[in-house]
């Protein structure tokens, strides 16, 4: 669980940091407010969503990604909106260049995407089972099994040895 963790983790930050630095540095936009950091927030959300537990490119695994990624969507706007109303404190220097003292962290398309991926990354990655979700094979049943038809008349004229399970008796 703590390397899933730990990968999510991972996983989150880089996607929202990639996002992030491309927002910042390729686009030249350092802060976003209001309705563009709500949209950095939820399009980090979605594309954690897709690339953060199963690979959607995995057999019958793109409807899950689908379903993360518009999950992501809500889960990004929520925890932009959490982080802007209650967790909005000035960076204490020049830590990002373009961005003055005193800017509000949540302001910042580089590291509020980055925070959103990790957050949502990581939970992608916990709800991720290991083994894709399969139901656990029967262990100590060999070989196929005879199936009868229900109402099938069962009996026996003569008397036959049948095997079962290496034992064999008279019916």
């Amino acid at each position: 669980m703590l390397k899933r963790l730990l990968l999510g983790l991972l996983k989150g930050v880089v996607i929202g940091g990639g996002l992030g630095a491309a927002f910042h540095f390729g686009l030249g936009w350092t802060t976003a407010t209001g309705l563009l950091g709500y949209l950095i927030a939820m399009g980090v959300g979605a594309s954690a969503g897709i690339l953060a537990g199963k690979p959607p490119w995995k057999q019958a695994a793109w409807i899950e990604s689908l379903l993360k990624a518009v999950a992501g969507l809500g889960v990004g706007a929520l925890l932009y909106w959490v982080s802007s109303k209650w967790a909005a404190f000035g960076l204490p220097f020049g830590l990002i260049p373009g961005l003055e003292e005193g800017t509000p962290w949540t302001e910042a398309p580089l590291l509020v995407s980055a925070a959103v991926g990790a957050v949502y990354g990581t939970l992608i990655e916990l709800d991720n089972t290991p083994d894709g979700g399969a139901t656990p094979k029967r262990e100590g049943k060999k070989g196929a099994k005879a199936r009868v038809a229900a109402g099938a008349d069962l009996a026996i004229a003569d008397a036959e040895l049948v095997e079962d399970a290496g034992a064999t008796r008279e019916l």
